[in-house]
């Protein structure tokens, strides 16, 4: 067991395991999709689950045993990943809740962490680690990573809302169509996602705010000013499909404009820090 958790496994082994293992249950899925088998949609989410599970113990490796400040963009986006599968199977159970979105939120999980392995960031060690970092710096980066997978899984559904919408109006139902529920219940679920991913992110604001003493001195007026931009868009999502009926393609843009705000800052931000600036957002 130590082996397993020696910093080369943390760093690399592990994560080309996680992404071999989010592959294959990808794989398993789209051939039970295609031959609308039940047991090999078992199959798939069980090799699914022993991904995220051996994913999950990678994580608690690298944020609970490395020093905040030295928490890299790569450390990040497989967390970020993780959240997604991880609320993609939670969904499962609610109504409009679609195994085949994990064909695109499984093969993130694997680009994830393909990039954590090929990016390693600093030798795990025991340090200033998150469990010791100050409660609002804990609620800030907990609630800003479970904001995005929840709004990012949302983007998903999104692009089933599309893809379903678009196979209706040219009357081409293939296989991964065919095995979507109705298009109002997709959009039912894709709209408790944002809600849900809308208060999060509200909490991450204000933790921010409240835990972050210099915005010009800390290099993150654009990280705010772009998460600000996504709750923007997000609550006026929310805002015109309870006045209006906002629903179908305008929906989709709108929520995948908040996503593409969302990446901005949290990515495009933390890679401005990390590379040209050479400092980290906790630092």
């Amino acid at each position: 067991m130590a082996d397993l958790m020696s910093p080369m496994f943390v760093e690399i082994i592990g994560p080309w395991l996680a992404a071999a293992l989010y592959l294959a249950a990808s794989a398993a899925l789209l051939r039970a999709t295609n031959i609308s088998s039940a047991s090999g949609r078992g199959v798939a989410l069980g090799i699914a689950g022993a991904a995220a599970l051996l994913h999950a113990v990678l994580q608690y490796q690298a944020w609970m045993h490395q020093p905040l400040a030295q928490i890299d963009v790569a450390t990040v986006l497989s967390l970020c990943s993780l959240v997604v599968v991880a609320l993609w199977t939670s969904t499962l159970a609610r109504p409009g809740g679609v195994i085949e979105s994990g064909l695109i939120a499984l093969p993130i999980a694997a680009l994830a962490n393909g990039i954590d392995a090929v990016f390693p960031g600093p030798t795990i060690a025991q340090g200033s680690a998150l469990a010791a970092a100050a409660p609002g710096t804990i609620v800030h980066v907990v609630s800003s990573v479970i904001a995005f997978g929840l709004l990012s899984l949302a983007g998903v559904y999104a692009v089933l809302v599309l893809l379903l919408d678009h196979s209706l109006k040219r009357h081409h139902l293939g296989r991964v169509v065919q095995s979507l529920p109705p298009l109002d219940k997709l959009e039912q679920l894709l709209f408790w996602l944002i809600a849900t991913g809308l208060v999060v992110l509200t909490v991450a604001l204000g933790s921010g705010l409240i835990y972050v003493d210099d915005l010009m001195a800390q290099h993150l007026v654009h990280k705010t000013v772009l998460s600000f931009m996504a709750w923007v868009v997000f609550g006026a999502l929310l805002l015109g499909r309870g006045l209006k009926g906002w629903r179908g393609i305008l929906a989709v843009r709108l929520t995948l404009a908040g996503i593409a705000l969302l990446l901005l800052s949290y990515f495009g931000s933390k890679l401005v820090l990390e590379v040209i600036l050479g400092r980290s957002w906790y630092a």
